[in-house]
């Protein structure tokens, strides 16, 4: 196989995994700029929706494209040598799983992974009791207990968290 194709089958997923988070950041930026400037909390049209995925796909296949024809290129330089670098494949291999623990270190800091906040745990109780809503003291207060409230925002039972979280490991 001539090296040309096996770079861009070498870097294919890093440069996919490239691609869905500078897409994935462009979406965000898009969505921010719709937000502050043009529709802020008003109702959006659908169609602000079919062009912020337009945008997202489009931007992801684009860059992926982008870096695989690099990819392409650099391969086509790299024909003259006998043998494969091994430098490189270390650099693909290395380069992919970067990417995939930073995607999982930021869904981690932002709570999409892990164990589930008390906040959460207090909402998740609340919900699975039927009461409308769920409460909790300032974190400074001392007191780490859960309020649930009726349907008119009335504390309806208070509960230790200590108990809730016992409750939810069982």
């Amino acid at each position: 196989m001539k090296k040309r194709y096996l770079y861009v089958l070498l870097f294919g997923l890093p440069a996919l995994l490239v691609a869905v988070i500078i897409a994935t950041l462009l979406f965000g930026a898009a969505a921010g700029i719709l937000w502050i400037f043009v529709f802020g909390d008003n109702p959006w049209p659908a169609s602000a929706g079919t062009m912020l995925t337009t945008v997202l796909v489009s931007a992801c296949i684009t860059l992926w494209v982008g870096l695989l024809s690099a990819a392409y290129r650099f391969g086509i330089k790299q024909e003259e040598q006998a043998s494969l670098n091994t430098r490189h494949v270390w650099a693909a291999v290395g380069g992919t799983v970067l990417l995939v623990l930073l995607v999982v270190a930021h869904q981690w800091s932002v709570g999409n992974l892990g164990p589930k906040s008390a906040g959460e745990l207090c909402a998740d109780f609340c919900q699975e009791k039927g009461y409308a809503g769920s409460g909790m003291p300032p974190r400074d207060a001392g007191a780490a207990t859960c309020s649930c409230f009726d349907a008119h925002g009335r504390e309806t039972v208070t509960v230790p968290m200590g108990e809730i979280t016992v409750r939810q490991g069982k």
